[in-house]
């Protein structure tokens, strides 16, 4: 348990202010309510109770959002992020310990998965992402001579923008892959493969190159004192259980 003798300020007194974002299900995403959810909001919310402190969700986009923290929007940025030298928390922030591991993936149509488990030779596809994510940083290197098309352009004031991009780009040939996390996909493949014909695949399954597996690290605001320490005893203690097991 985490140690409630120590004191933790926060942005907002008694409540535990949380960026997320609302398109990486099921790590962080809408449900069917409109309402965000996901497994780094349901750690986050058992943080928060064990610090006997509600938990308060604003959504951002995912790009740059491990910059909320510094601009003192939360306490706590949250979107299944890797630690990367060029994602700068500012001053004002700080990466926490790792909580979860996953490797990169594409999710596409089950016939063409031989073709996505050769990157050298793949070509002409389209590639989604979300902009600014890992899947991004590793789809402009390891696919040169594939298309490499946006989230937010393809999917803009779309209520499920994974769920479109599977259902209806994938499904009718308008883009021939989704890069997301293993974690991810897995999950897209179980929710939508009924609604594509001949079925979904996670092909190309492979770690981002310069690692032997990506880390997920929450990003924490100084200016909230005890919090850092307190969250990473917290990740120590209960990251086995932040996912069930497959």
């Amino acid at each position: 348990m985490t140690n409630d003798t120590v004191a933790i300020t926060t942005l907002v007194a008694g409540k535990l202010t949380v960026c997320t974002y609302g398109g990486f299900a099921p790590v962080c995403y809408k449900d069917e309510h409109g309402e965000l959810t996901g497994l780094d909001v349901i750690f986050l919310r058992k943080f928060a109770d064990s610090l006997g402190l509600e938990i308060a969700l604003i959504e951002h986009d995912f790009d740059d959002i491990w910059t909320t923290p510094d601009n003192n929007t939360c306490d706590v940025a949250a979107a299944g992020v890797q630690q990367r030298e060029k994602r700068d928390v500012g001053q004002g922030g700080a990466w926490s310990d790792a909580y979860f591991q996953v490797k990169r993936s594409l999710l596409v149509r089950t016939a063409d998965q031989t073709a996505f488990d050769h990157p050298d030779t793949l070509a002409g596809k389209i590639i989604v992402v979300t902009r600014g994510s890992t899947a991004d940083i590793d789809a402009q290197t390891r696919y040169p001579n594939c298309t490499i098309q946006y989230v937010d352009q393809l999917a803009a004031g779309q209520a499920d923008a994974q769920g479109y991009i599977v259902k209806t780009l994938i499904a009718n040939h308008k883009a021939d892959a989704f890069a997301e996390g293993d974690v991810s996909n897995q999950y897209l493949r179980s929710a939508y493969e009924k609604d594509v014909a001949g079925g979904l695949a996670l092909a190309d399954i492979h770690h981002i190159a310069g690692t032997t597996g990506e880390t997920f690290n929450f990003i924490t605001r100084n200016a909230s004192t005890g919090l850092l320490k307190q969250l990473n005893i917290f990740i120590k203690e209960n990251k086995d259980s932040y996912a069930p097991k497959a």
